[in-house]
């Protein structure tokens, strides 16, 4: 039974990731991810990397995972990792070992590293099934800076509700130094609004809850919910997220 779940596993990745790297045309990116693999481009881009090793998420590793296209289409993948400093997502190619295609951040919607696929046989196995983290593509402000796009993981249990937050990933200073995370939060509805860094604080957070923040604050009370632990944080804002969808 292990193997044939292996064997169908490994089947349906192959099959969808060479359907996501070899034929694109599909997807309303396809454009970007031509021209970012086109052999010049994808020459500069293997520069620009290798000049900043440490800007990927999980020292570089590749995860399987998923791409989530403009076209609203949620494709399975046997590995694929994120250069922060590039904005890139890269993915391995399933039928050729050695090959990896590039999608900028601006083609996608995000990607999720790990699958739920796995349950069954993390489950099987008696080991304990990793979260999926979810990365989406948002506009972020951080001080003078303009808004710019960037991949954040959502800490918030959905990624549109009237409240996000999320962690955005940073390449540190000094060049080299590895990844920093900003913590960050604004509306979940829409892309035109961007996220804002978040203070941990009870004012920051229960600004962003406007005209329900005494309600919000009653509800941490009672759960003993603190606001200088993101986690926490997520809870208060999933049950604003329940109360003005409800309502």
């Amino acid at each position: 039974m292990k193997v044939l779940l292996l064997t169908l596993l490994a089947t349906t990745l192959a099959t969808a990731a060479s359907a996501q790297a070899g034929r694109p045309a599909a997807d309303p990116g396809r454009a970007l991810y031509r021209e970012a693999n086109a052999p010049a481009a994808a020459r500069q881009l293997r520069a620009a990397i290798g000049q900043q090793p440490n800007g990927f998420l999980n020292k570089g590793a590749y995860e399987i995972g998923y791409l989530r296209t403009l076209d609203g289409r949620r494709v399975l993948l046997p590995g694929l990792r994120y250069h922060v400093g590039q904005r890139l997502v890269q993915v391995q190619d399933s039928m050729q070992a050695d090959s990896t295609h590039y999608w900028p951040l601006a083609a996608v919607r995000g990607f999720d590293l790990g699958a739920e696929d796995e349950a069954p046989l993390s489950a099987g196995q008696g080991g304990a099934v990793p979260a999926v983290r979810r990365y989406r593509a948002r506009l972020v402000q951080e001080g003078k800076l303009g808004a710019r796009r960037e991949a954040v993981e959502v800490l918030t249990s959905i990624d549109s509700g009237p409240l996000l937050l999320g962690w955005l990933p940073t390449v540190a200073e000094p060049a080299g130094a590895g990844l920093a995370q900003v913590l960050v939060a604004g509306p979940g509805l829409g892309t035109t609004e961007p996220l804002r860094p978040l203070e941990l604080t009870q004012a920051a957070v229960l600004r962003l809850c406007g005209t329900r923040a005494e309600e919000i604050r009653s509800f941490a009370a009672i759960r003993h919910l603190r606001y200088d632990q993101p986690g926490e944080i997520a809870k208060m804002f999933d049950h604003y997220n329940r109360v003005v969808v409800a309502k």
